[in-house]
């Protein structure tokens, strides 16, 4: 990874309070280490974070909610995955 750029990782599908969901994180090498958001589907939260700007977490909020629909199946299939083992 570069500096500067950012990475996006998700979970599977998982169970926390009795609900579905699934945990999100965007990442990057900051100035003063690594600089991460991290976050939640279905609400598109975001629940912790550091280094990046509030403009940055809005627009990260704004890609959450724009491509939750694909996340979720992408989350799906890898479950399906994890069943295989």
């Amino acid at each position: 990874m570069r500096q500067g750029e950012v990475t996006f990782t998700y979970s599977g599908i998982l169970s926390r309070d009795g609900k579905k969901v699934i945990h999100v994180r965007f990442e990057r090498e900051g100035q003063d280490g690594k600089d991460y958001a991290e976050g939640v589907l279905p609400s598109c939260q975001i629940e912790r974070s550091k280094g990046f700007t509030p403009n940055e977490l809005e627009q990260m909020t704004a890609y959450l909610q724009r491509e939750k629909e694909h996340i979720i199946q992408d989350a799906k299939k890898l479950n399906n995955i994890k069943n295989w083992f």
